[in-house]
């Protein structure tokens, strides 16, 4: 999960679609062998609202626009065993994103 992630934040970019941003994701969970388990969107907008436009899932065809502040956060989830998420929200920029979370990303086993 840590890798799909990090791959996704060096990926991110003005614009690119959110479709393709949520295929970075999708494809490495899926060449893991856990793609099955990947059943959300890999992140979404923030603003006014915890949910909004743009989102960062494969229905999204539209271009991320430079300035828009949008999480990256794929996860699985597996019945019966347990799940795990990763999240950073970025701001989106010609040519890369800011991260503006700085929260570690160690595994934390509860």
């Amino acid at each position: 999960m840590k890798n799909a992630q990090l791959k996704a934040v060096e990926a991110a970019k003005a614009g690119l679609t959110g479709k393709e941003l949520d295929a970075v994701c999708r494809y490495y969970i899926t060449s893991e062998g856990y793609g099955q388990f990947f059943k959300h969107t890999t992140g979404h907008g923030l603003g006014l609202d915890v949910h909004e436009a743009p989102s960062v899932a494969s229905r999204n065809t539209e271009p991320l626009l430079e300035g828009s502040c949008v999480t990256i956060e794929p996860g699985i989830y597996i019945t019966g065993v347990g799940g795990v998420r990763i999240e950073d929200d970025v701001v989106i920029t010609k040519t890369g994103c800011i991260v503006l979370t700085n929260s570690s990303k160690e595994l934390i086993i509860l």
